[in-house]
């Protein structure tokens, strides 16, 4: 009895063994605001993964295994992408975690990272601190506040050469303040001064003083720093303000939702972006990108879009660099990656942030155009 309870125990084991083995799974945990006002960056994060991974399970998967997307909501939340980063890390067992859209939400969660030692890839975040805080878990989708802003502000003396009075409405968070922050640093190059700072609390709805006390001002052109939601009743509002001044915004318009909301009142807005169709000409992998994602979502991409698809991959080529589930090894082999992206050729700095440039648009009858032509 002893010795058919022990073969029957290892062939049991044998049997579970297999089964695990048959079972096993690559999770990969993404997180950002499924819910809230910046919903639609969250849909367009997981679209993206869902759709890369499909297409990689469908050859095979990973290291002989099928990917896992573990999806979190933060709600857009610092506090709650804490708790949604540590779930993700402990007790369901990411080998690498891509998130949040956020520069606060981003930045909470990089803490997990660090503490839980999983590589961190912020997708949309673009506060410059982000990846100069010294941790070497955490790595960037996004090109940096401080270039994007800066080259807008190259490009504002390029297109409205003589223009030098500006005046600023932002966001008072990092992603707001980061990014005014940049523009100012690379506009003293040309000589521009702010004759106007505004700021508004994230979730305001009238910005009716702001933008008054802008018009006064008299400015050559306004520096607006927004998410979509905010941005689209800000070009409304100063429309019914009166000001002439041409608008010029950040990443957070570049989103279908700001057309959406905004449309026709964001005609003639620019803004600064880090993805668009209609700059994405003569990019191979890029052109290839948006006919995946009209095949598959039926629309075109947005920026968010490109950075999840851009993230997705650098995770993908890390984990079959570093030939194991090991954290440490992806870790490192993350800092390897290099391969042609939806937005060029894509590849991380010694700060974890992507080797990129930043696409001009301007809104013309409710769509993208190439702002710089």
């Amino acid at each position: 009895m002893v010795r058919m309870s022990l073969v029957a125990t290892v062939v049991s084991f044998g049997f579970a063994v297999l089964a695990g083995n048959a079972f096993a799974q690559v999770k990969i945990g993404i997180f950002g605001p499924m819910t809230g006002d910046a919903a639609g960056y969250g849909q367009s994060l997981r679209e993206a993964v869902e759709m890369v991974v499909a297409d990689k399970n469908a050859k095979g998967g990973l290291l002989g295994q099928k990917i896992q997307v573990v999806v979190g909501d933060d709600a857009g939340k610092p506090e709650q992408a804490v708790s949604v980063a540590k779930r993700l890390a402990s007790s369901d067992n990411v080998v690498i975690m891509l998130g949040s859209i956020s520069s606060p939400a981003s930045l909470a969660a990089s803490q997990v990272a660090q503490q839980t030692q999983t590589a961190q890839i912020v997708i949309s975040g673009t506060a410059q601190r982000i990846t100069t805080q010294g941790n070497p878990w955490v790595f960037r989708s996004a090109v940096p506040d401080t270039k994007l802003a800066g080259d807008l502000a190259d490009f504002v003396n390029e297109k409205f050469a003589g223009k030098k009075k500006v005046a600023f409405l932002y966001v008072n968070d990092d992603f707001g303040r980061g990014g005014i922050e940049g523009f100012k640093a690379r506009a003293k190059n040309y000589g521009i001064e702010p004759v106007a700072d505004e700021k508004y609390t994230r979730g305001d709805l009238d910005f009716t003083a702001q933008l008054a006390r802008i018009k006064n001002a008299n400015p050559d052109f306004v520096v607006e720093w927004s998410r979509y939601a905010e941005g689209a009743l800000i070009a409304k509002q100063r429309l019914q303000a009166g000001i002439g001044a041409p608008f010029l915004g950040s990443d957070g318009a570049a989103h279908p939702k700001y057309l959406e909301l905004g449309t026709p009142s964001v005609n003639g807005v620019y803004y600064a972006t880090h993805f668009s169709p209609s700059t994405v000409a003569g990019n191979k992998t890029g052109e290839a990108f948006i006919e995946r994602v009209k095949t598959t979502l039926k629309k075109d991409p947005d920026f968010v879009h490109a950075q999840a698809f851009d993230a997705i991959t650098a995770a993908i080529a890390a984990i079959e660099k570093a030939g194991s589930t090991d954290k440490t090894k992806i870790r490192d082999a993350l800092r390897t990656v290099d391969f042609d992206g939806a937005r060029g050729r894509f590849k991380f700095d010694q700060k974890g942030d992507p080797e990129l440039v930043t696409h001009i648009v301007l809104v013309r009858d409710g769509k993208e155009t190439n702002g710089r032509k």
